[in-house]
C-alpha cells in the first residue's frame, strides 16, 4: 500500500453542504440508507434548518442550496481545510477567507465542475480556464441531471465570478443564522469535539487507506488527503473529491458500516446486503446490462426504461457495496462488474450453503 499523508479534521461548512443535500433529496438519502442497511432519521434540529431553507422566498438562498445539494463535490472547494491533524476550521474563518480568497477559491471550484460534473477532459478544462469560454454553454445545457438555478450558477461562476461571490456570501450568511437559530450547531459542535475528544489519527489513516484499497482510488501522495468529520448526516454522499492541489474524502457515521463492507472475510451482514440488492429488480437489471461490456448511465436508462436519474441512484447504491466499477471516457463515466469482488460474495454464499447442509 503507498504512502500518504492523512490530515483528518472538521470544517463546519461541510455541514452547511450536508444539509442542504438533504434539502430536496430526502428520497434519496432515505434509499440509499436503506439499501446500505442503516436507518436515518433527521433530528429536530436539523428538521428547523431545512425548514427555514425551504420557506425563505429569497432567489440567492434558493440558489445556493441547490448548488449546494447537487454539485457539493464541487463547491466543497470554497472550503478552507486544517493543516494539522484534529484542526477545525469555524463556519465563521471560511466565510471570512472566501470574502478575501474569492477568486483563487473559484478557480478551484470551476476545475471540480468542470471535470467531475461536466466530464470534460483536463485539456479542455484548462482551455476554459486559460479564457476559452466556447464549449462552455453546451455542456451546461445538456446537464439534464441539473436544476435550471445549479445550471445558472455554474456559467456565472465562469463568466461573471464577483456576482457569483456576492450572491454565495449572502446566502452563507443567511444560512450561518439558520445554523445557529435550529440549535443544528450546537448539536453537531457537542458531538464532534466529543469525537475529537476520542481522536486517534492511526486509527483513521488506517480506515482511510482500507477505503481508498477497497474502491480502487488512487489518491496523490504528493499532496496531502483531508479526512473530514461531518454530523448532519449518516450517509455524506461523497466518497472521494479531488481539484488541482487538494484532495479529500468525506467521513460519516456509514464508514462503519462501510468497514464491514470492506472486510476481507464476507461477514453476515454483508451478504445480507447483498441479497438485498439483488433482490431489487433495477439493480439485477443494470448488473447483468454491465456484465459483458461497460455502459454509461445513458445507455443504461434506456435499457431499463428509468430515468437517469434514478439509475444514478441504483448506481450509488452498488458503487458504495463495490459491486460496479466506475472509468471515465473523456465526457462519459463508463460502469463495468467488478467480478472479483462478486466472487468472493458467492463463495461467501456457497460457505453458507455448506454450513447449512452440515
Amino acid at each position: 500500500m503507498y504512502s500518504l499523508n492523512i490530515i483528518p479534521g472538521y470544517v463546519e461548512l461541510v455541514e452547511i453542504l450536508m444539509a442542504c443535500g438533504l434539502a430536496d433529496r430526502k428520497s434519496y438519502f432515505d434509499a440509499v440508507s436503506h439499501d446500505l442497511g442503516f436507518d436515518f432519521e433527521p433530528g429536530q434540529e436539523l428538521g428547523a434548518f431545512l425548514l427555514k431553507i425551504r420557506e425563505n422566498e429569497n432567489w440567492s438562498i434558493k440558489v445556493v442550496a441547490d448548488v449546494f445539494s447537487e454539485i457539493k463535490d464541487s463547491v466543497i472547494f470554497f472550503c478552507d481545510f486544517p493543516e494539522r491533524p484534529g484542526g477545525e476550521i469555524l463556519l465563521e474563518d471560511s466565510i471570512e477567507s472566501l470574502a478575501n480568497n474569492f477568486e483563487e477559491k473559484s478557480k478551484c471550484v470551476v476545475n471540480s465542475i468542470l471535470s467531475n460534473n461536466l466530464n470534460f477532459s483536463q485539456e479542455e478544462v484548462d482551455k476554459i480556464l486559460e479564457g476559452d469560454l466556447s464549449i462552455v454553454p453546451e455542456a451546461v445545457n445538456k446537464a439534464e441531471d441539473l436544476s435550471e438555478n445549479t445550471t445558472w450558477f455554474i456559467t456565472q461562476l465562469i463568466n461573471f465570478p464577483r456576482q457569483s461571490k456576492e450572491i454565495l456570501l449572502f446566502a452563507l450568511n443567511e444560512m450561518k443564522k439558520y445554523y445557529e437559530e435550529s440549535g443544528l450547531r450546537k448539536k453537531n459542535r457537542d458531538q464532534i469535539a466529543e469525537k475529537l475528544k476520542l481522536f486517534e489519527n492511526d486509527r483513521y489513516n488506517q480506515i482511510a487507506k482500507g477505503f481508498l484499497d477497497f474502491y480502487g482510488i488512487k489518491a496523490r501522495e504528493d499532496l496531502p488527503l483531508h479526512l473530514l468529520f461531518q454530523n448532519t448526516l449518516k450517509y455524506s454522499g461523497l466518497k472521494f473529491a479531488s481539484s488541482r492541489n487538494i484532495q479529500l474524502i468525506v467521513f460519516s457515521e456509514h464508514f462503519k458500516q462501510i468497514e464491514e463492507i470492506m472486510n476481507p472475510s464476507v461477514t453476515d451482514n454483508t451478504l445480507r446486503l447483498f441479497l438485498r440488492n439483488l433482490a431489487d429488480q433495477t439493480k439485477m437489471q443494470i448488473l447483468k446490462s454491465i456484465s459483458e461490456e461497460p455502459k454509461y448511465v445513458d445507455e443504461l436508462a434506456k435499457l431499463v426504461g428509468l430515468s437517469k436519474a434514478t439509475v444514478s441512484y441504483h448506481l450509488s447504491t452498488l458503487s458504495e457495496l463495490a459491486l460496479v466499477k466506475s472509468r471515465k471516457d473523456h465526457r462519459r463515466v463508463y460502469f463495468s462488474l467488478n467480478k472479483e469482488r462478486l466472487e468472493k460474495i458467492l463463495k461467501g454464499l456457497e460457505t453458507l450453503y455448506d454450513e447449512g447442509e452440515n
